[in-house]
């Protein structure tokens, strides 16, 4: 599984879990028959693009970017 597919399965997670934390969201994603790296891995990307905030340790997805046009 490539990476743009796992972090597409985090963001939904999270779309349908708002406010979990890491290891809730981790745990979940790698149900999805996805490896611990491919998870972490997304799980940083995530992070490092903004699309994620952390507040007192739960997760929550930022509301969906627009694209430019």
């Amino acid at each position: 599984m490539d990476i743009k597919e796992t972090m597409e399965k985090v963001r939904a997670d999270l779309r349908e879990q708002p406010n979990s934390r890491f290891s809730e969201v981790y745990f979940r994603v790698i149900e999805n028959k996805v490896t611990s790296t491919e998870a972490r891995n997304a799980l940083y990307e995530l992070l490092k693009r903004d699309e994620v905030a952390t507040t007192n340790g739960k997760w929550r997805l930022l509301k969906e970017r627009r694209k430019a046009s």
